[in-house]
């Protein structure tokens, strides 16, 4: 079995052990998404103004269909990567907080380890989402997307400290997504082309690698005790 094969699986089973502690108290769907006015870009408005109902439908999806995910409040929208220091590239993006019980095995894999589980449980389904409307693919307008995915960093801690938290950033451009989603490439392929960067807290700890591997929980898991509002549908 090659090494990469066999990180993955171990991966993988780490993976399956970060079930959640509680139900997250997500931001409302409305509150999900920046407002308009708020951007200072005028490329900016243009696109949330042009695609707020599908970034309305977006934010409801992931409350109401991503389990144990909350999405940060404003944080939906047409975002400037701050790493791409030219020009006015706007990212479609989003970020989430993901709720999970503690786990040595998950505490003790690198950085790079943690970053492959939430890129491999998260990416796709969210990227799909971000664009289950065909147009925003190809909207020239639309430079890329962005996922940044939150959690509590496990491991022990000092009385009256408060948690930390660990965030993986992952930006992909508009013509890599396009040619994952359309099956052009593999998933191989597209996570050699994302960048993701890491944080320790407030501590940026720059670009890390990560490893994808297939991660059906957000397409499998049902909670047995919750029911969706009416008309709502988790059809991804």
């Amino acid at each position: 079995m090659k090494k990469w094969t066999k990180i993955a699986l171990f991966l993988a089973a780490v993976a399956g052990c970060l079930f959640p502690v509680q139900l997250a108290m997500a931001a409302g769907p409305a509150d999900g998404v920046l407002p308009v006015e708020q951007y200072t870009s005028p490329k900016a408005r243009t696109l949330a103004a042009r695609y707020w109902d599908d970034l309305r439908v977006l934010s409801t999806g992931i409350y109401h269909c991503i389990p144990w995910v909350e999405v940060r409040k404003e944080s939906i929208g047409f975002f400037k990567p701050r790493h791409l220091k030219a020009g006015d590239d706007r990212y479609l993006g989003v970020r989430i907080f993901v709720e999970q019980d503690a786990s040595k095995a998950f505490a003790a894999l690198p950085i790079e380890g943690r970053a492959s589980a939430m890129y491999s449980r998260y990416f796709t389904p969210l990227l799909r989402r971000m664009t289950r409307n065909p147009t925003i693919l190809s909207d020239p307008s639309v430079d890329g997307f962005t996922l940044l995915i939150e959690w509590v960093k496990q491991g022990p801690r000092s009385g009256g400290m408060r948690p930390v938290h660990e965030l993986i950033a992952v930006f992909v451009d508009r013509a890599a997504a396009n040619a994952y989603l359309s099956g052009q490439v593999s998933a191989d392929d597209v996570t050699r082309q994302v960048k993701v960067l890491a944080w320790d807290g407030e501590t940026p700890l720059g670009q890390v690698n990560v490893i994808g591997y297939d991660d059906d929980f957000v397409a499998t898991y049902r909670n047995p005790n919750y029911k969706l509002a009416p008309g709502i549908t988790c059809n991804s």
